[in-house]
């Protein structure tokens, strides 16, 4: 079977690429720079025997070509699923963004994967399937830094928790991790403590191939920002609004 993995050349999406590969699926791996996927498709067809298509496409801008894609599909495995471990932020991305930058976090991380849930929706619900989306801690309460894709987060988790409700009597599995910090510019300040040590990609990955047939809905990971995401929207503003992170 044939798993698209959106923004699949780095960090978590090159991890899942590599644990979907092991398992002997054929994939289609998306991301803004060819160079990256070239010798990644190169890697995972030697060692692990499967067909790996790349296919460069930004999603930046808010057009979303689905040509190569749907091309791609004809000379592959059925298809069987679609993750989303996508995500763009930028150091500036506080109240006053330029225009621009803040349209590209808003394409990259919210808009252009509903575009493409919706344009693949129909196909995948003529066999058991899943959609896989990646949220983040970022987004369980308003700061004052990543605001434009923390903004972007929320949103995609919303859509997620439509998506399932409106997929409930469907053969199609809706998925969504709230994740704590891997390792980009958004971690927290205090990310050498123990509770925010970063996430090791590799375990994340073993853990989204085990559940992706799961039907659990959402799911902190680690576990332990479970309560931080219960607990963090009742802190009393005036307490919050002296919280730095």
């Amino acid at each position: 079977m044939t798993f698209i993995i959106v923004g699949a050349s780095a960090g978590l999406g090159r991890s899942l690429a590599e644990k979907f590969a092991s398992e002997k699926n054929d994939l289609i791996l998306i991301s803004s720079d060819m160079r990256d996927l070239i010798p990644l498709k190169s890697d995972l067809e030697i060692r692990f025997k499967v067909k790996v298509i790349p296919i460069e496409l930004s999603l930046k801008k808010i057009s979303v070509d689905f040509t190569k894609i749907i091309q791609s599909l004809n000379h592959i495995s059925p298809l069987e699923g679609i993750l989303f471990p996508v995500g763009y932020s930028d150091i500036n991305d506080v109240p006053g963004l330029d225009d621009t930058t803040a349209i590209e976090i808003f394409n990259t991380n919210l808009i252009c994967v509903c575009l493409i849930i919706n344009h693949f929706l129909n196909s995948l619900k003529e066999r058991k399937s899943v959609i896989i989306g990646f949220g983040s801690v970022a987004a369980i309460r308003g700061r004052s830094r990543n605001v434009t894709y923390a903004a972007s987060k929320r949103g995609l988790e919303s859509f997620f928790e439509s998506l399932r409700h409106h997929m409930q009597n469907s053969n199609v599995i809706i998925q969504f991790y709230v994740l704590g910090y891997l390792d980009t510019n958004l971690s927290f300040g205090g990310q050498d403590q123990v509770f925010f040590r970063r996430i090791d990609v590799k375990k994340l990955s073993d853990v989204v191939y085990s559940n992706r047939f799961r039907d659990f809905g959402t799911m902190a990971y680690p576990k332990k920002w479970k309560l931080v995401k219960l607990l963090l929207p009742f802190i009393p503003w005036k307490i919050f609004k002296k919280i730095n992170f």
